[in-house]
């Protein structure tokens, strides 16, 4: 069967990440959610309900000739246990979390609908309750669950092999049994993995420079660089193709940003294509302890969160200027540009330009433009699709 991943309101609840991605392609642990349920269902037919303006860059078609269609919520975080339950789904049958529905399978006939029009949503009725996976229903539980979600996606790595000290000579290796290195990654000598509390994964040509060290649970993603000094704490997802420096505790980059030198960063979470300019420090805890209030993304109003630490949740190519400071609680839009000599606006909408004197637009073309330098310096060349895209975003802003 096809998986068809549905969103139900995941893309307001993730804003502004799911701004230029689907839920499906959320990052937590290792994988993406999408990449965890083919793992787990040996499958590699994935569609998704389209949604605008992303549906050319992230297609989704609903397959003809096939029986049966396994629908599941893309802000269901899968386990072996849940894996089992799908597995064991007949034609009609639905699978509940919190009665939110999170899997249900349908002949292709009745999926046919919901595909053209899911604002009719998925009936709960005569669906079982299942306490399999886990339901994410806040941005903060993509870092808060970032350690468990590392512990199991590497325990989905069968074929990676733990290191042995001459795969690293010279490199201090604690409990080299969970550590485990793709192909062509490098450890330095001197630096330190240690992965006592949890497994450390290295992705296939990933870089660990001299004198960083990694605590575990912690995840370095293909061809990215953990460069010198680094302090990584555990919690933490490097996607790929990034660089980090400085101390980073309980965050998930997105692929191809750069956090390349000193500052701080805790309980965050950071798209694609970003760029913290030396020493940005991020806050992620008030000074009177009490809990953060977190911008709702719609409107900017604060919310009450009842959480005592979050950081910055920055859109895909988001970008910051050497020295600044981020408060507990900043919420950044895709493509700003925050030069500031203090605290930002905790809500700063996207294609924001913002300075000391206040935050002014971020001319579509103009963010384009650099956008395409960016990428051009990783190979990478903009499609006219992401160009789309973009101008949409803009538009709706």
């Amino acid at each position: 069967m096809t998986i068809c991943f549905f969103e139900d309101d995941g893309d307001r609840i993730f804003a502004p990440l799911t701004l230029t991605r689907p839920v499906d392609d959320l990052r937590i642990g290792v994988f993406t959610i999408r990449e965890k349920w083919q793992k787990y269902l040996h499958n590699e037919q994935v569609t998704r309900i389209p949604r605008e303006p992303l549906s050319k860059i992230f297609p989704g078609v609903l397959p003809e000739g096939q029986r049966d269609i396994l629908w599941i919520n893309s802000r269901w975080l899968p386990d072996s246990n849940a894996a089992t339950e799908v597995r064991g789904l007949k034609r009609g049958d639905r699978i509940l979390s919190g009665g939110h529905v999170v899997a249900i399978r349908l002949s292709t006939e009745k999926s046919l609908p919901l595909f053209k029009h899911p604002e009719t949503g998925f009936d709960p009725k005569n669906g079982r309750e299942t306490a399999a996976g886990s339901l994410i229903s806040h941005l903060w539980d993509l870092f808060q669950q970032n350690e468990a979600e590392i512990n199991k996606d590497v325990a989905l790595l069968k074929s990676t092999k733990p290191v042995s000290a001459p795969d690293f000579p010279q490199a201090i290796l604690i409990n080299p049994d969970d550590i485990y290195a793709e192909k062509g990654a490098k450890v330095d000598p001197g630096a330190v993995i240690d992965a006592s509390a949890g497994p450390v994964y290295l992705g296939r040509d990933s870089h660990v420079m001299f004198g960083a060290v990694i605590q575990g649970p912690g995840s370095v993603g293909e061809q990215s660089t953990v460069k010198m000094g680094a302090n990584v704490y555990r919690g933490t997802t490097i996607g790929p193709v990034c660089k980090v420096n400085g101390e980073i505790n309980n965050v998930i980059f997105h692929s191809h940003s750069n956090k390349g030198h000193d500052g701080f960063i805790g309980n965050s979470l950071i798209g694609e294509w970003c760029n913290l300019g030396a020493n940005t420090i991020t806050s992620n805890l008030k000074n009177n302890y009490k809990p953060i209030r977190l911008p709702n993304w719609t409107d900017g109003v604060p919310q009450d969160t009842s959480q005592q630490f979050i950081g910055t949740v920055m859109g895909d190519l988001g970008r910051t200027a050497i020295n600044t400071t981020l408060s507990a609680g900043t919420m950044c839009g895709v493509c700003t540009n925050i030069v500031t000599t203090g605290f930002p606006p905790q809500h700063i909408p996207s294609f924001s330009w913002v300075t000391d004197n206040g935050v002014a637009p971020y001319l579509v073309d103009k963010a384009i433009e650099t956008a395409e330098i960016i990428m051009q310096r990783r190979d990478i060349r903009m499609s006219q699709e992401y160009r789309d895209a973009m101008h949409t975003l803009f538009a709706g802003r």
